[in-house]
């Protein structure tokens, strides 16, 4: 079972979701129901990955969906930190980095080297 966090701003504008160890299809449901609760608590959820967090495509799924229900909810799903080296080698082996700006949620894309950083 994957250990992730969820804890909030004082007031209810952001909520952080650490990754935990291993995010891939044994653990992806635990992980999409954090989001799913931090986006019906919060206007952003931040997510901050553990350096050599275990990534599948999976993941690269529910970055792209969750951005997407964000954007429709006009609330946003962004990165703090660095992403990992996993995401970012999955990405370009799996051939779903983006070099343009994405459509749903601004330079927040999960799939865009660089992508958005806060902090």
């Amino acid at each position: 079972m994957v250990q992730n966090t969820l804890n909030g701003s004082k007031d209810g504008t952001e909520k952080v979701i650490g990754s935990g160890a291993r995010l891939t299809i044994e653990t992806i449901d635990g992980f999409a129901q954090l989001l799913r609760d931090g986006l019906a608590e919060a206007e952003t959820v931040i997510i901050e990955f553990e350096g050599d967090v275990e990534i599948d495509i999976t993941a690269l799924q529910l970055f792209c969906s969750a951005c997407k229900t964000a954007a429709a909810m006009e609330k946003k799903i962004i990165h703090r930190g660095p992403l990992p080296q996993s995401l970012l080698s999955l990405a370009e082996a799996a051939g779903s980095e983006r070099q343009e700006h994405c459509n749903n949620n601004n330079m927040s894309c999960f799939r865009q080297f660089g992508g958005s950083h806060n902090g």
